[in-house]
Order: structure tokens, then C-alpha cells, then sequence
């Protein structure tokens, strides 16, 4: 029996039948509309709150905003600054005056039940509706909402019961904190402080709970769980996180989800207030109602139907024992094996047994796997090809490159009849050229720096008393290898481009860096400089990784041909973590910096 068979037996026997003749899927589906349903009846209840509350706030802010401005809270700020700092308190005459202007004015919107003013100093006057102390000046500047009410920079910071320990508790009041600002200048003249105690919220909450649905909650709370508000004012004050521990996510968006809620299986619905432009951050309100009264009558049917599907469920349990499992592990094994093949063990097999398609599964698998791992060899060796093809023609290309411009240095000499110089000039010439021919691709840091020196005492006899030069290498990284020929060029684009336009004398210093696992060499001078746009192909070829002769204009391949090839070499034989980099600023000088890796084998 094939497998496609297996599988169409075993679904049919133990899942498509007993679903069927039980018709659980039809009562699952029902529960599970219900709760919807319900949900989104109570957030669009909850939107309604909502934009009660968001009005409740915004005419408090219209009220405190419209006095804030005017010349009479403005002059009670001026007045406290020209308090002496040696006296305590304004004098009684303006104390009267003070609390009678508050009265008129801010203490006339009725949910306001006191008002302090704070200046910059710390002075402060209040009035109020009741005797009750104000909050001080020091408790205020402590508070961990001090700062927040710094960087509203005048727009108000609502603050609800018990959020700050600092602040007075009072039943259900809300604090309003705030910068008030100079009207003409815009200068902070200090801080005010208004109490709130809404009576409204209990009309807006009440109007939303029917009498059939006394058993539902609302509670107001801010992004930490504490509870401001709630209509059955028993939780006022408690946490509603730990009252639904691991249940309730303040973070996560709208929505409504099941959970026990004091004992009681109910319906949770969040909602969170989008007011942070009228100063309230981040509250939200939850609400509660019994499972009971949502589900009513049904959940006695989905009390059946939850026995029926688990029943449903344990033959769906035998059928994955028997069936399923046996492909699900196979499918883990294969895709097991897949990830070794991604992280290039092409060594991988699985084993082969059975007579159904999944052996002719693993059995292609397998053929695959060889199969790649085949054309990788293959792939890998003509590769290898290619990039010492590339390796010898770049060398091919910079060892005529050399010999042209020394022999030219050697023929102005000839031309001048400085027969000494030329003789010693071809001397070194032979020098370079000793090393130059010799059959390994790789030689020592010293070898290589002892040729760049026999090259410079060359290029002085052509630039005599116009440049000079240092080489500065710790002994201790002589003995590591370095690709043939790799300083020389970039020293003689120093002497070719860098000082043929200056008229004052070059230096050229060659510094080798020890950088743990690498090895740095810094060739600079104080030459002309290289302009922006060559720096900008140099940089293209970088993000590119393509050889700098294959981005060079016609008229500029020969002048850079020497670094080019510096450059495409490192690349070629130590691979993309090395090569080089040229900063350079015109008529500042070039830096150019050689990275290699730390290498005491043979040379090739």
C-alpha cells in the first residue's frame, strides 16, 4: 500500500468520521463567535468611553490653558520672583489678593479643588476649596514626574491617584502639572500645580453599565497596572497585573480575551486611550465582564462540546501516533540534514529503508546531495585555476611597468653624461632585478623593504634634493612573508604623480604596524595630493570588488596601473578581509595602507 493510500485511510477512519458524526467543529466555532461577538460590542463600548474621557480632559485643558495666559495668573508669577530672598512669604495684602484672584478665576471650574504656583526659585502660593496641605516645592522637584513636566515644556502632564508616591492621595484625584510659560517672552516663570476631582467619570462609566449588566467592570489604569478608577470602587489602588498574573499584557494592542478574574471565569477587553496629546500617557481602560452572563445558556452546550472534541482529539492523537509521525520525523530528519548541507557538509546521508515513496524520497535526496557535492569540487578547481591565471597576469603586468620607468630614469641620466650615476644606478637596477626574477611569488617583509630601499636610492639620483625618505619596521615582523613587489609601486605613484607638480621637498615614509592577527604598512607623502573624483573610483572599486584597470578611464590606466594591480593581487591571493586603502586630501599628500595577513610559510 502506497503512502498517499496510508495517509487517506488513517484520516478518514480517525478524524473525518468522528468529527462528523459529533459535530464538534460546529459548537467550537460557536464559542468562539461568541467571545468575538462580545468583544467587539465592548470595544465599541469602550471607544465610547474613550471619547467621554478625551472630552473630560480636553475642557479641563481648555480651562487651565485659558488661565494660564492671562495677566492676573501672569502677575502672581512676577510678584513671587521679586520676593526677597531673605523673606518667606508675600505680604498679606497680596496674599489676600492672590487667593481672592484664584477663587474668581481658576478655582471657578468645579472639579478643580486646589491650585499651587511654584517659581524657579521655590517660592510658591496655593489656593483651594479645602484647608488640605499643598505638595511642596522640594517633593516636587524630586518626583520622577519632574522631569517629564520639563520636557512637555508647557503642554500639561495629567497624573492619577497614588502614580507618585510624592504626590497627596485623595479619593479619585487626578493632579494636573505643567511649565507655565511668560505670555510675552516665552520664558519659564515657574511650575503649576491644579487638583482634580472628577465626579464625572462616574455619570460616564455608570451610563455604559445597565442593569443587566451588573456584573460587568471598568477600570481605569496606566501602563504599570495601577487601578485610578474603579465603578465598584473596591480595586481603587490595587494592580490589575497581578490580579490577572500572565494574563493581562498592558503592550499589546486592543483586544479581548478569556481569563479568571477573582475567582470567576470572565471576559477581558482592552482598550487603550489614545490622549497623549491632552497630557495623559499611556492609560488604558479594562473591562470585565462574567463568562456567564456573555455565554448564558450555551455554556452548558459548550461544556458537551469541549468532552466530545476531546474526545475527537485522542483519536487524533492515536492517528498522529500511528501515521504522521513516522513522515513528520522523516520530514525533520531531511530538513536536519538540508541545514548540515547549507553549512557545506556535503558529507550528509540519510539512511535508506522501507519500499513506499518516502525511501524514493531519501534515495533522491541522497543522489542530490553527491550530485552538488561533485559540481562544488569540480566549481572549486576551476576556480582555483582562474585566480592563478589572474595572479600571474596582473605580475606579468607590473614587472615591464617597473623596468619601463627606471629605464627612463636611467636614460635622463644618460642624456646628461652622469656616467657614475648610471653605473651605479644600473648596479641597483641589477639588484631589483635579481629579486624581481626569482621564481616564488612571496618573500619576506625584509627582502621586500631592502628592494624598496634599492629602489629609492635609484629614484634619487633622478629627484636629486627633492624628496626624502624613512622606513621604520619592528624586527620582529621582518621574518613574515609579503607578496613580491607590492611596496615599489606604490612608493614610485608617490615619486611619478605626488611630487612631480609640488616645489617644495617631498617626504615619503614607510611605517610597518603591528595589528594582532594583521599586518599594517602605511606608505605616505606630503605630495600633491590625489582630487575627489579618482579617491570616488577608488571607492567604487572597493564596494564593487572589481579590479581597479577594469574602472579606469583609457587616459588614466597608465598612471595608476602599478597601484591597480597592488591592490588586485592582495585581493586575489589572501582574499576580500585584506587589501588596500588610500586616503588622500589635494595638495595635502596620500596615505596609502597595505593590509596583509601575519604569514611565516614558505614563500611560492
Amino acid at each position: 500500500m502506497n503512502l498517499n493510500k496510508k495517509v487517506f485511510i488513517g484520516f478518514l477512519t480517525f478524524i473525518i468520521i468522528p468529527l462528523f458524526v459529533l459535530g464538534s467543529v460546529v459548537y467550537t466555532v460557536s464559542q468562539q463567535l461568541i467571545e468575538k461577538k462580545y468583544g467587539d460590542l465592548t470595544e465599541v463600548t469602550l471607544q465610547a468611553i474613550s471619547r467621554n474621557i478625551y472630552y473630560m480632559f480636553k475642557e479641563a485643558n481648555y480651562f487651565s490653558d485659558f488661565w494660564m495666559v492671562k495677566e492676573g495668573i501672569q502677575g502672581i508669577y512676577r510678584s513671587i520672583d521679586e520676593v526677597k530672598p531673605n523673606e518667606d512669604t508675600l505680604s498679606s495684602y497680596d496674599l489676600n489678593t492672590f487667593d481672592t484672584l484664584l477663587r474668581s478665576s481658576i478655582l471657578t471650574y468645579s472639579p478643580v479643588q486646589s491650585v499651587v504656583i511654584y517659581n524657579n526659585h521655590g517660592k510658591s502660593f496655593n489656593a483651594g476649596r479645602t484647608s488640605a496641605s499643598s505638595l511642596p516645592w522640594t517633593s516636587l522637584l524630586d518626583s520622577s514626574a519632574f522631569k517629564q513636566i520639563q520636557l512637555l515644556n508647557g503642554s500639561p502632564l495629567w497624573i492619577g491617584p497614588a502614580e507618585y508616591k510624592e504626590f497627596p492621595i485623595g479619593h479619585r484625584e487626578f493632579y494636573q502639572a505643567r511649565m507655565v510659560k511668560d505670555f510675552w517672552t516665552m520664558d519659564n516663570r515657574g511650575y503649576m500645580l491644579l487638583r482634580f476631582r472628577f465626579n464625572e467619570l462616574d455619570q460616564i462609566f455608570r451610563s455604559f453599565n445597565t442593569s443587566e449588566e451588573s456584573s460587568k467592570r471598568y477600570l481605569l489604569v496606566n501602563n504599570s497596572g495601577l487601578i485610578f478608577y474603579d465603578n465598584k470602587m473596591s480595586l481603587e489602588g490595587a494592580n490589575v497585573l497581578q490580579l490577572l498574573p500572565g494574563k493581562l499584557d498592558l503592550l499589546k494592542p486592543n483586544g479581548s480575551f478569556q481569563a479568571d478574574f477573582q475567582n470567576e471565569r470572565s471576559l477581558v477587553s482592552l482598550y487603550h486611550l489614545d490622549l497623549n496629546q491632552m497630557g495623559v500617557q499611556d492609560w488604558s481602560v479594562v473591562s470585565i465582564t462574567s463568562w456567564k452572563y456573555v455565554a448564558g445558556e450555551i455554556e452548558t452546550i459548550m461544556k458537551w462540546v469541549a468532552g466530545i472534541t476531546f474526545i475527537c482529539l485522542f483519536f487524533a492523537l492515536v492517528y498522529n501516533l500511528v501515521f504522521v509521525r513516522r513522515i513528520i520525523q522523516l520530514i525533520l530528519r531531511i530538513v536536519s540534514s538540508m541545514k548540515k548541507v547549507e553549512r557545506g557538509d556535503l558529507t550528509t546521508r540519510l539512511d535508506v529503508s522501507g519500499s513506499d515513496e518516502t525511501t524514493a524520497l531519501v534515495r533522491g535526496f541522497n543522489s542530490l546531495v553527491a550530485r552538488v557535492e561533485d559540481l562544488l569540487e569540480e566549481v572549486k578547481r576551476q576556480q582555483d585555476r582562474k585566480n592563478k591565471a589572474e595572479l600571474m597576469l596582473l605580475q606579468a603586468q607590473i614587472k615591464p611597468h617597473f623596468l619601463f620607468n627606471t629605464l627612463e630614469s636611467i636614460n635622463v641620466l644618460a642624456i646628461q653624461n652622469q656616467g657614475k650615476k648610471v653605473s651605479q644606478m644600473v648596479y641597483r637596477l641589477g639588484n631589483l632585478l635579481r629579486i624581481g626574477m626569482e621564481n616564488r611569488e612571496e618573500i619576506t617583509l625584509k627582502q621586500e623593504l631592502e628592494h624598496l630601499k634599492s629602489y629609492l636610492e635609484i629614484q634619487e639620483y633622478r629627484f636629486e634634493d627633492q624628496f626624502h625618505y624613512e622606513i621604520v619596521a619592528p624586527p620582529e615582523l621582518l621574518d613574515f612573508y609579503i607578496l613580491k613587489l607590492t611596496l615599489q609601486p606604490l612608493v614610485e605613484n608617490s615619486l611619478q604623480h605626488g611630487f612631480e607638480p609640488i616645489d617644495y621637498m617631498g617626504f615619503i615614509s614607510i611605517k610597518v604596524v603591528d595589528e594582532g592577527e594583521r599586518i599594517g604598512i602605511y606608505v605616505t607623502d606630503n605630495g600633491a595630493g590625489i582630487t575627489e573624483e579618482k579617491l570616488a573610483k577608488f571607492r567604487y572599486k572597493m564596494e564593487l570588488e572589481t579590479p581597479f584597470h577594469e574602472i579606469m578611464d583609457v587616459n588614466e590606466e597608465r598612471r595608476g596601473l602599478g597601484v591597480s594591480n597592488v591592490a588586485d593581487r592582495i585581493r586575489i591571493q589572501y582574499g576580500g578581509h585584506y587589501g588596500m586603502f588610500i586616503c588622500s586630501l589635494e595638495d595635502h599628500g596620500t596615505t596609502m595602507k597595505i593590509i596583509i595577513p601575519k604569514n611565516k610559510g614558505v614563500g611560492l
